[in-house]
C-alpha cells in the first residue's frame, strides 16, 4: 500500500474537503482527486461520498482511517531516525544517579557550548538500567559504574572514582545502611561486604537524595558507601568518618559507554572530553 496515497487520504479526511486538503498537501486539487482515485481503484472500496460542504468518509473509509493514520505515524517516525542516524541531532544522554551531580552539568555546559544546534535529553537510574536502556538503543550514551565487558557495549570514556565508607565521627551510628536505591552498585557492594563480616541484621534505608542521606549520616542514622566526589560536592568530607574503599578507583571507576553498532558522531570528542 502507498503511504503517499494514505496521506492523501488522511489529509482530506481531516479537511473534510478536497481543495482545503490540496492546499495542505500543496498539490493541485485534480491530484488530490486522483489520488484517491487510485487509493480507491487498489483497495476496490469507495473511501469518501460528495456532501454539500465537501466530503464524508464512507463506511469503509471510517474503518480505514485510524489505521492509515497510524502507517503514517508509524512511517514519519522511522523517517525521523533515519535521518537522526544520519545526522544524530538528538542525543540522548543517562547517567546514574551518583554521577548526577558530580559531572552530568559540567558535561552537559560542554555539550550545549560546543554543539549549540543540537538536542539534548537527559535521564537518570542505575546503572544496570542505563546499561539495559543503551542495548536496547533507547538512549545513546550514558554513565555507569564499574568497567563493563560486553560484547555490544563500547567504553568512550573512563573517569576513576574514590570511594569511602562514611559514617558519623563521634557517635554511636545505628546498623543502618543508606542507599538513593536498593539496586545501586555501591548498595549492593556494601552490603555483601557487610553479610561476608557477619553482618546480617542491618536496615536498608532509601532515600533519593544524596545530600539528605549524608546529613542523616553525620547524625548518626547509619552508613553508606559514596564516591568520595559526591561527599565534597556537598561539603561533609570534613564532617564524616571515612575509610577508603580498597580498588575502587579501578572497581568503581564511572564509565561512559555506547552501543558499538550506535556510536556517536563525534566519537573522538567523547573519548577526549575532561569533566
Amino acid at each position: 500500500m502507498d503511504s503517499h496515497l494514505l496521506k492523501v487520504f488522511v489529509t482530506v479526511a481531516k479537511k473534510g474537503n478536497i481543495s482545503q486538503a490540496a492546499i495542505e498537501l500543496d498539490c493541485a486539487q485534480s491530484n488530490v482527486t486522483s489520488r484517491i482515485k487510485q487509493l480507491e481503484k487498489n483497495l476496490d472500496i469507495k473511501l469518501f461520498n460528495r456532501v454539500a460542504k465537501g466530503v464524508k468518509l464512507t463506511y469503509e473509509g471510517e474503518k480505514l482511517y485510524p489505521d492509515a493514520v497510524e502507517i503514517i505515524h508509524k512511517i514519519e517516525e522511522t523517517e525521523a531516525k533515519i535521518r537522526n542516524l544520519n545526522r544524530q541531532e538528538v542525543l540522548k544522554v543517562s547517567s546514574t544517579q551518583a554521577n548526577a551531580p558530580i559531572r552530568l552539568v559540567p558535561f552537559i555546559s560542554k555539550l550545549k557550548k560546543d554543539f549549540p544546534e543540537k538536542k539534548i535529553e537527559l535521564y537518570t537510574n542505575t546503572s544496570l538500567l542505563v546499561l539495559e536502556a543503551i542495548l536496547n538503543y533507547d538512549i545513546d550514551i550514558g554513565f555507569i559504574c564499574g568497567k563493563i565487558e560486553h560484547k555490544d557495549i563500547q567504553i568512550l570514556k573512563e573517569f576513576e572514582e574514590e570511594l569511602y565508607i562514611v559514617e558519623a565521627q563521634n557517635q554511636n551510628v545505628q546498623n543502618c545502611v543508606f542507599t538513593y536505591i536498593d539496586s545501586c552498585i555501591y548498595y549492593i557492594y556494601f552490603s555483601s561486604l557487610l553479610r561476608s563480616e557477619g553482618n546480617n541484621d542491618f536496615e536498608t534505608v532509601t532515600i533519593e537524595n544524596y545530600e539528605t542521606i549524608l546529613a542523616c549520616i553525620e547524625l548518626g542514622m547509619g552508613k553508606a558507601i559514596l564516591p568520595i566526589n559526591l561527599i565534597k560536592k556537598y561539603g561533609y568530607e570534613n564532617k564524616l568518618k571515612l575509610k577508603k574503599v580498597d580498588g575502587s578507583s579501578t572497581n568503581f571507576s564511572t564509565c561512559l559507554i555506547c552501543r558499538k553498532d550506535n556510536i556517536p558522531n563525534e566519537l573522538e570528542y567523547f573519548t577526549n572530553i575532561e569533566l
